[in-house]
């Protein structure tokens, strides 16, 4: 598992988390990583957003208020489905995951 920052135009939009070819994003408005598939469309085919790998230090300010909110009108149907979400992933069991992976 490694962590990508995950920005168009210099702006943060995401904190991801890569599995595999599976993208967890962390969603602020839930406070967990849950799978986004769009993302990952665009990390494996389409590249139109920026992926920087970064390590947990970086990751751990972005979590304190470096990630965006969604906008609840805007993002109300995948907010939705992310509240459903039976599966999400804890920020500390990702980071972890990362960590054992570093070592």
């Amino acid at each position: 598992m490694r962590l990508v920052r995950v920005a168009k135009d210099g702006r943060t939009l995401w904190l991801a988390a890569v599995v595999g070819e599976d993208l967890y994003t962390y969603v602020p408005n839930t406070a967990k990583f849950h799978l986004n598939s769009g993302l990952r469309d665009d990390f494996v085919m389409a590249r139109e957003l920026q992926y920087d790998e970064i390590g947990l230090a970086e990751a751990r300010q972005l979590l304190d208020g470096g990630v965006p909110s969604l906008d609840e009108d805007v993002m109300a149907d995948p907010l939705r489905e992310w509240r459903a979400d039976p599966d999400p992933l804890d920020p500390e069991t990702v980071f972890a995951a990362v960590s054992a992976d570093l070592a």
